[in-house]
């Protein structure tokens, strides 16, 4: 038995991390059962994508507390988009918890080698493989015999609280899910804090393109991914995006260049944003590439335009109503406006 922590300064122990761990079974897991209360919508995204880049093993996956609780839309067609993939492949299958609720956090690893372990503790699945949330969890790590009655529970578990995905009919939702409500360095402004920052805008804009390139800008999930020195591939996460601005834009007369700042949006939110790169021409939300990306890609999900885990393509794009964000300037140097709303 060994104790897994997320190791974050200033509690910093001498030993493994549940997301090393994880990397390191994914690259050469053949079987992986998994029960988890509650999921996301990116996390059931990027597991799909750690998979196809990984050892493909098979997964068999229950999810514990949405059937009664409730699924937002992302989250149904993630979980629907997880489990066709998995069938399609002959690689496992989503069950949903339907005769009573599961709340625990469950992870069985078989290996290649027929050496079996697993995590039991309270890592989310998103946790597992997100490299910016900084939420300190705690787990166990079982190996070899040890982990044998977690491996056969998780089984007995999987089959007999819950049912198919596909076997459920799911046809009402809760209200969308605020991507950034609570998120780490997001905030939310007021009605106040809006209408002062219009009264101080200077009416310097610059018009941002949104591109459609297969493996970047809002595409970045369908790349290559990054490979550790284990040879394990972690994917781009689903949210991740980078604008990537063209010369002519970052050249003209007050363009924010080489530098970070404050952004404001026109949807209520305040978080940090910076330019970098050769003639500045990378647009991101700083230390956490997510917050852009779930700002821009979430609201194109939120009016039906783009479904989780497809390409953003010109139609997706036209079918959201706007090709361009607007940055703005405001009399604070340090203070910006970003406008992406498509009804204007």
């Amino acid at each position: 038995m060994e104790l897994l922590l997320s190791n974050y300064p200033p509690a910093i122990f001498k030993c493994n991390t549940s997301k090393n761990y994880m990397e390191h079974a994914l690259k050469k897991c053949k079987i992986l059962k998994i029960a988890s209360g509650y999921i996301s919508s990116d996390a059931l995204i990027d597991l799909k994508r750690i998979i196809e880049l990984n050892s493909r093993p098979r997964l068999e996956l229950l999810i514990g507390m949405h059937f009664f609780d409730g699924f937002t839309k992302n989250q149904y067609d993630a979980a629907s988009a997880l489990n066709s993939f998995l069938i399609e492949k002959n690689l496992g299958f989503v069950y949903l918890a339907n005769t009573l609720k599961f709340h625990g956090k469950m992870y069985s690893f078989t290996m290649m080698d027929t050496s079996k372990s697993a995590i039991v503790g309270s890592s989310n699945l998103g946790s597992l493989y997100d490299t910016v949330n900084r939420q300190y969890e705690a787990d166990i790590l079982l190996k070899g015999e040890e982990s044998l009655f977690v491996h056969n529970s998780l089984k007995e578990i999987i089959t007999k609280i819950g049912s198919p995905l596909e076997s459920i009919s799911i046809n009402t939702f809760i209200e969308f899910n605020q991507l950034l409500e609570n998120h780490e360095n997001v905030k939310k402004i007021n009605k106040e804090q809006k209408a002062d920052l219009l009264g101080n805008l200077t009416g310097v804009k610059f018009e941002i393109p949104i591109k459609s390139e297969p493996k970047s800008n809002l595409n970045a999930y369908f790349g290559k991914g990054r490979e550790n020195k284990r040879g394990y591939i972690a994917p781009r996460p689903w949210y991740e995006v980078e604008l990537i601005v063209s010369k002519i834009i970052t050249s003209k007369p007050g363009y924010p260049a080489n530098k970070s700042f404050d952004i404001y949006t026109d949807d209520n939110w305040s978080f940090k944003c910076e330019t970098n790169g050769d003639n500045s021409k990378n647009f991101r939300s700083k230390d956490d590439l997510k917050i852009l990306g779930k700002w821009i890609k979430g609201r194109m999900e939120e009016s039906g335009a783009l479904k989780m885990g497809t390409q953003v393509t010109n139609e997706v794009i036209s079918k959201y109503g706007r090709n361009t964000i607007s940055l703005c300037a405001t009399k604070n140097p340090d203070v910006w406006y970003l406008d992406f709303d498509a009804n204007k």
